[in-house]
């Protein structure tokens, strides 16, 4: 690799600040009954500036979708719905007297629903997923009916009310409400409709027990938590006193009591088993609690993972899945294993993810845009290296923008010349001119108008020029406008190829939607979330599908000199991939996109995992053997010659990474320099020259970490995932001269006589030479060039983010 010299600014004065977390919510619930975890399932984050987080456990777990709030819109409680031959729905509350259900496709409100009650404290799920019970802080309880499907909340039925809030909520089945109230009183209503042929039946809504927990000295106790255990028919409580009691429900009396926590016990969880439950809370400490061989509950074991308070737990188990997830004050998220929680590893998951990065670097005018989630943006100006530089105060804030709207900021965009910026959200796109006054020392921020944009939303903006934008909408419409046009709200639509409708995509509507976006001065580049990448002309309008990948992709960016465009996937590969714009410019081809698309629209080949696509693709290589070549020529068009030669032999330390990547940017200079950088690490490639060749030897030897899906249940992946790829020691042998081109790796994209020998004078003796890597910068925002030779690392470290006082626990003096 060529040797290059860089100045470094490790800029720490960008205050980002994420919310809180405030929910936690599985998809499914909890079996060891099916062979493989559902390939749907999915973990919803709430967080206290009103963002929902949707994460996909496998591949170490990857943020797929983001929901933005609105200011003042909390999420304090998450539910999914998943019914069979439905798609999931997802409904949240947060401190008003609505319910919201989402539209998983575009990230809107599908329907808000007003209980008409009083405020809503807490929400819970029955059995048939058909039904959820709110508490209010009046103390009724309120029966919605979502059995009509997406969209469809209609009132059943309010519960015997009494006076003191519904902190928390569950159901017992379908048949009993249970709640946690403010009184210090846990109460159980009847939910079941009576036949009217039974006399023995109670009638439905009526308050059927009440149990009292301890009463603290000076102030009435909160039962902050309830949770049924359909195995054991039990009711266990965690309240403010720090006590977590087991009662029984048939009886509705006290079975044991333990007084754990020093501080109120904010959530509690179980496995699939009902034989381990889990408790947290204020004291930052997650208590286990065992079901021993004598019929009785021990505490067997804790564990201080948090360095503030705790304010949600969920937990997840199938045979190839065992999660406990923890989250609150401290802003990023904490998992564990069920099964060995007291010794086993445990990950605390960054707290910037390749969704959604909230920086910009321009280069032109060496600014720093940060935007948050509360209407600000501010824009610092970093000055130039030399030898009179003061490296300490070598930046300066020249903006500060705050906006009134409700809704939070989606996106933002800065042209290259670093005078326009543009401020999208769901439901309008702001532009705004920059210029630079008292010798550029401050910003004179001005409104443009454009009332097409006023009325459009935007969830991912690029700039082609200095004026021309690429803007993708929430309901994924495509177009391009010229802000300095005559008609500036005339805008130009782009197409895309439609993707067919699976069941993945029908279970999970975003899969199909644009998530990544990136444009150069003739084309766009769009991804979405079932890892399928389209091309787009900006000249022409003519679109083409390049490929689907088995894999969902966390970034995407454009090589315009060597037109091709660098693609990395949730399972940490790189692809590059040729664009064929002159083609696109002159026609309207399909040919080559039919051809490698099946009945189903899923690419032939490697593409896909159905197992009955896997099939056919058996009988097309017996029967068609000329015609598959052909398509495995086609195919391998697609890819650059140093994707053909290198995709099994990529660097160890990028193949195991935990932390996804969140950007790539590219050497001006050199093209075939190409940088990616994550939450901690950052990385270069020199795409001029092949990696050494690697065999890997895999010993019989397996860690038990168990922080990610370990089965082959995933959609769009059936390889072996990375998390096995990791628990396998491996031997890395360099061949400095190959004499065999099989791929080893999980791919198998290529057949050998795609990697020609011819190469190997161009492949590398030694990693180095063409690989750097360095985790010395973390936690990262943001990694780009500034200026010529320097480089900028936009860090937050979680000791300068501002946070309340954890609990002080007590310590132990020696």
């Amino acid at each position: 690799m060529p040797s290059q010299q860089l100045a470094v600014h490790r800029a720490r004065f960008v205050d980002y600040t994420p919310g809180n977390i405030t929910a936690l919510a599985f998809s499914h619930q909890s079996s060891l009954k099916n062979r493989l975890t559902p390939s749907d399932l999915r973990l919803a984050i709430g967080r206290s500036n009103g963002d929902i987080e949707i994460w996909n456990p496998r591949n170490n777990w990857v943020q797929e979708f983001l929901i933005h709030g609105g200011k003042g819109r909390s999420i304090e409680g998450l539910c999914w719905s998943n019914i069979p031959g439905e798609p999931l729905r997802l409904f949240s509350i947060g401190g008003s007297t609505v319910i919201t259900e989402w539209n998983l496709a575009t990230g809107l409100p599908l329907r808000n629903y007003d209980c008409n009650a009083g405020v809503i404290w807490s929400i819970a799920i029955n059995k048939s997923q058909d039904k959820l019970a709110v508490g209010c802080d009046n103390g009724t309880v309120v029966i919605i009916d979502i059995s009509g499907g997406p969209g469809v909340l209609e009132h059943d039925i309010i519960l015997t009310r009494q006076e003191s809030r519904i902190l928390s909520i569950t159901w017992n089945d379908d048949n009993y409400v249970i709640g946690g109230c403010s009184d210090g009183r846990i109460r159980i209503w009847n939910a079941l409709k009576s036949r009217s042929n039974d006399s023995n039946n109670y009638e439905r809504g009526k308050l059927l027990h009440t149990m009292k927990v301890d009463k603290a000295k000076h102030e009435s106790t909160l039962v902050w938590s309830v949770l049924y255990l359909p195995l054991k028919n039990q009711i266990v409580s965690g309240d403010s006193t720090g006590s977590v009691k087991f009662w029984d429900f048939q009886y509705a009396t006290l079975l044991q009591s333990f007084n754990p926590h020093n501080a109120d016990v904010l959530c509690l969880t179980t496995d699939a088993t009902n034989t381990n439950l889990f408790s947290a809370g204020v004291d930052r400490k997650i208590f286990q609690f065992s079901y021993h061989d004598s019929k009785k509950w021990i505490n067997s074991s804790n564990r201080l993972l948090h360095g503030n308070d705790i304010r949600c737990i969920a937990s997840y188990q199938s045979n190839g899945a065992d999660f406990l997830v923890s989250g609150g004050l401290e802003k990023s998220f904490v998992i564990t294993s069920l099964s060995s929680f007291a010794h086993g590893n445990y990950r605390k998951m960054p707290l910037i993810n390749p969704y959604n990065n909230n920086v910009l670097i321009n280069q032109s005018q060496r600014y720093v845009v940060m935007w948050e989630e509360s209407q600000t943006i501010k824009i610092w100006k970093v000055g130039e290296m030399n030898d009179d530089t003061n490296i300490e105060n070598n930046y300066k804030l020249v903006c500060k923008m705050v906006l009134k709207d409700e809704e939070n900021i989606t996106t933002c965009a800065i042209s290259p010349d670093g005078q326009v910026l543009v401020v999208g959200r769901y439901s309008n796109t702001k532009v705004f001119f920059l210029q630079p006054v008292n010798d550029g020392r401050k910003l004179k921020v001005t409104k443009l108008d454009n009332d097409l944009l006023l009325k459009t939303g935007s969830k991912l903006v690029q700039f082609v020029d200095n004026s021309k934008v690429v803007i993708c909408t929430p309901d994924n419409t495509l177009f391009k406008l010229d802000l300095e046009s005559d008609n500036d709200e005339e805008m130009v639509d782009l197409e895309i190829s439609e993707l067919p409708n699976t069941k993945s995509s029908f279970k999970i509507p975003y899969l199909n939607k644009i998530n990544h976006l990136d444009v150069c001065q003739d084309y766009a580049i769009v991804s979405r979330g079932c890892g399928a990448v389209d091309v787009i002309s900006l000249t022409t309008g003519h679109y083409k599908s390049l490929i689907r990948l088995m894999n969902s992709i966390t970034v995407i960016k454009i090589n315009e000199k060597k037109k091709t465009v660098i693609i990395m996937t949730a399972d940490n590969q790189i692809y590059e991939l040729n664009v064929d714009i002159d083609s696109l410019n002159n026609k309207t081809d399909k040919r080559l996109e039919d051809e490698l698309s099946d009945d189903d629209g899923n690419k032939k080949g490697n593409y896909t995992n159905d197992d009955s696509t896997k099939k056919e693709e058996e009988e097309d290589n017996a029967d068609n053997d000329v015609e598959m070549e052909d398509i495995t020529e086609q195919r391998g068009s697609v890819f650059t010659q140093w994707t053909k030669n290198n995709i099994d032999n990529l660097p160890k330390r990028i193949q195991m990474l935990k932390e996804k990547c969140n950007g790539i940017f590219i050497d001006e200079e050199n093209s075939n320099l190409v940088w990616f950088w994550g939450s901690t690490w950052v990385a270069r490639l020199d795409f001029s020259i092949d990696l050494p060749l690697i065999n890997k030897k895999k010993s019989k030897k397996r860690s038990h970490e168990g922080l990610t899906i370990t089965d082959g249940g995933n959609f769009m992946d059936s390889k072996q995932t990375n998390e096995e790829e990791e628990d396998e020691e491996e031997e890395d042998i360099d061949i400095e001269n190959g004499h065999d081109h099989y791929s080893h790796g999980s791919n198998n994209i290529f057949p050998s006589s795609m990697r020609t020998g011819k190469t190997d004078q161009n492949r590398a003796k030694s990693e180095s030479q063409v690989f750097y890597f360095n985790d010395k910068y973390k936690p990262n925002l943001c990694v780009n060039f500034i200026g010529k030779n320097e480089l900028i690392t936009v860090e937050r470290p979680m000791v300068l983010i501002k946070a309340s006082k954890a609990f002080d626990l007590p310590k132990i003096v020696f």
